[in-house]
C-alpha cells in the first residue's frame, strides 16, 4: 500500500505551530498560577469544576508495563488526550447516536522534561478495538476490524450521560494500548460542547473565516472574511465539515486547531493575570469541559504538569500524525504503516521520535492529512488519492497585513492573527 504524502516543513508553519502550543501552555500556567495563589474557597471552587474518574477497573491488568515510581517527577509521561462530543438523540456523522469521540493525542513528556511529541490517531484508521465493560455491567465484543473512534462510541453503549464517559474513555485507552503497546499513564477528555461556553467567557474571539459558510446541519452562517464568533458560532464552526474546505475530517482538525489558537489568543489579550474575575469565568469555563484520571484529578499536580512543560523548548515540541496507509480493504480507510511502529517504539523507548517516520505537513498540523478519507463511518464516500498527492490549497488571502507573517514564499500562516 503506498504511504501518505505530505508537503515539506516550511519554517513559517512551524511558527505557527509553535505560537499555538506556546498559547496554550501560558493559558495553562496562567490558569495553574491563578488557582496556586487564589483563596481557599476560590481554590475549592475551580477544584470541585474538574470532573475525576479512575478506569483502573476498565482497564484489567492486561496492559503494556507500567513505570516505576508513582510521582510525576523523573520519569516519562503519556497522557492520552480525548475530544468528547455528545449530542443526546442526535445521529450525527459517523452514524452513531449521542455521545463520540473524533480527536485523539498522546501527549508524551519526556523524563528530563526537554521534549514533547504530540501523536495524533486519525479517526478512520482500521484498529483492533477490544471487548470493552459497558456501563450496564455487560461487556461489548471484540472487533479485529473496526473504525478507530468506534471505540469510544462503543465503551460509552449508547449513553450521553456524562458518568459513562469514563467508560467510553476507558474503552478507546485499551484500544490505543492494543495498538500502540505504549501504556497512557495518565488521560483527559475535553467536552466539545464546553468549547461554547469558554468563548462566551471571553466575550467571542475573533476568526478569519476563508469562505462564506452556509451549514444548516451546524446551524452556522457565516460570511467571508473576519470575525466575531460568539459561543454557539464556535462550537458550530469546529464540528463543521462537509461544507467547509474539502470535506475531510483532517481540514475540520485543522480549524479546530485554529479555534483554540483564537481562543488562547483572546484570553491572554484581556491580561487575565491582573483580572482575577475574567480569569476566574475563563478557569470556570475550561475546567467545566474536563473529566481526567484520578492523577491530574488534583490542580496542583495537573499545575506541576503544566510548569514542567512550560520549560520544554518550542523546538522540541513536535505534533506528529501516526504513519498511515491506504486499508487493504477498504479505499475509504486507513491502516497504520509500517513507520508507525517507529513512532510506538520511540515514545516506549522515551527517544526522539525518528524523522525518516514521519514529515511535517506545510500546515505545521498532520504529517499524514493526503489521504484522510472524506467520508463517515459507513464507508461510502470517494476516497482521497494516496501516493504523490498535491497538497491542499492554502486558504483564501487574510487581509492584506497578513503578508507581513510570512518567512517564506507559500508558508501557510493561521489568518486569525490579523482579526484583532
Amino acid at each position: 500500500m503506498p504511504i501518505v504524502s505530505t508537503s515539506p516543513v516550511r519554517h513559517a508553519a512551524r511558527e505557527m505551530r509553535h505560537r499555538l502550543l506556546r498559547n496554550v501552555t501560558l493559558s495553562l500556567l496562567t490558569i495553574a498560577l491563578f488557582v496556586s495563589t487564589a483563596a481557599f474557597a476560590v481554590y475549592h471552587d475551580l477544584q470541585s469544576r474538574l470532573t475525576t474518574v479512575s478506569v483502573d477497573d476498565i482497564l484489567g491488568a492486561d496492559r503494556p508495563s507500567a513505570p516505576e515510581g508513582s510521582d510525576f517527577d523523573g520519569r516519562a509521561l503519556n497522557i492520552l488526550v480525548m475530544g468528547s462530543d455528545s449530542r443526546s438523540g442526535e445521529v450525527v456523522d459517523d452514524g452513531t447516536e449521542g455521545m463520540r469521540s473524533d480527536t485523539a493525542m498522546i501527549v508524551h513528556l519526556s523524563a528530563d522534561r526537554t521534549r514533547m511529541d504530540v501523536v495524533s490517531i486519525p479517526r478512520d484508521t482500521m484498529v483492533e478495538v477490544p471487548a470493552c465493560p459497558l456501563p450496564d455491567g455487560s461487556q461489548s465484543d471484540a472487533s479485529s476490524y473496526a473504525i478507530f473512534n468506534s471505540a469510544f462510541s462503543t465503551g460509552a453503549d449508547g449513553s450521553t450521560d456524562s458518568k459513562d464517559v469514563k467508560y467510553a474513555a476507558g474503552c478507546t485507552i485499551k484500544t490505543v494500548e492494543k495498538l500502540t503497546n505504549v501504556r497512557m499513564d495518565e488521560f483527559m477528555v475535553v467536552d466539545f460542547t464546553g468549547f461554547e461556553n469558554m468563548v462566551n467567557s471571553l466575550g467571542g474571539v475573533p476568526m478569519y473565516i476563508d469562505e462564506d459558510v452556509d451549514d444548516d446541519k451546524a446551524d452556522l452562517h457565516l460570511t467571508k472574511g473576519c470575525t466575531t464568533l460568539n459561543g454557539g458560532q464556535a462550537l458550530g464552526y469546529a464540528r463543521a465539515r462537509y461544507s467547509l474546505g474539502d470535506g475531510s475530517d483532517v481540514s475540520r482538525i485543522g480549524r479546530q486547531q485554529q479555534l483554540v489558537a483564537a481562543i488562547m489568543r483572546t484570553a491572554q489579550s484581556k491580561n487575565l493575570l491582573t483580572d482575577t474575575n475574567s480569569l476566574y469565568d475563563f478557569a470556570n469555563s475550561a475546567l467545566s469541559t474536563l473529566t481526567v484520571s484520578s492523577d491530574l484529578g488534583d490542580l496542583s499536580r495537573l499545575g506541576q504538569i503544566a510548569h514542567s512543560a512550560a520549560n520544554i523548548g518550542m523546538d522540541n515540541i513536535n505534533f506528529v500524525t501516526m504513519p498511515v496507509e491506504q486499508d487493504l480493504y477498504d479505499p475509504n480507510r486507513l491502516a497504520p504503516s509500517d513507520q508507525a511502529d517507529d513512532v510506538w517504539n520511540a515514545l516506549r523507548e522515551d527517544k526522539p521520535i525518528p524523522e525518516e517516520s514521519v514529515s511535517l505537513a506545510a500546515d505545521g498540523t498532520s504529517p499524514s492529512q493526503g489521504a484522510t478519507p472524506t467520508d463517515g463511518a459507513g464507508g461510502t464516500g470517494n476516497p482521497t488519492a494516496v501516493g504523490n498527492t498535491p497538497a491542499a490549497p492554502a486558504p483564501a488571502p487574510a487581509p492584506a497585513d497578513a503578508a507581513t507573517e510570512q518567512s517564506s514564499p507559500g508558508a501557510t500562516v493561521d489568518p486569525a492573527t490579523q482579526c484583532h
